[in-house]
């Protein structure tokens, strides 16, 4: 696979973006997105999100994983696809006492949603 490295410092192939420090290492941000077939990357974009939600597919890849990387603060978001390919989202930010289920919804709604919690949650 090839990446093209814009001067924003984010490597992209295809529609995906992986982001990338000034020395051309991959970056040191707070979270990561890993799927259940073991794709994983760092950062998010809502892009990326509905790109993967679109290639969940059930039994072998029916869900992804976005959190925080290191100890400490433990949140996490989980987007599951069901066996009746429907959609759920988990969000869990200890820190907050927060922990919800959200039934439904459509990938572009979803991806919104999940980059929206997480830029709540992430210090910047």
């Amino acid at each position: 696979m090839s990446l093209a490295v814009g001067s924003s410092g984010t490597a992209t192939a295809g529609r995906r973006s992986i982001y990338m420090n000034a020395g051309g290492g991959m970056s040191s941000s707070p979270y990561t997105v890993e799927t259940e077939s073991g794709e994983s990357y760092e950062g998010i974009s809502e892009d990326l999100l509905f790109e993967l939600i679109g290639e969940l597919s059930y039994p072998d890849n029916s869900f992804l994983t976005v959190e925080s990387r290191g100890s400490g603060d433990q949140w996490y978001v989980v987007v599951t696809l069901d066996s009746d390919d429907r959609l759920e989202v988990e969000y869990r930010n200890p820190e907050k006492n927060e922990h919800r289920v959200v039934p439904g919804g459509t990938a572009s709604r979803i991806a919104s949603d999940v980059t929206i919690w997480v830029s709540s949650v992430v210090p910047h």
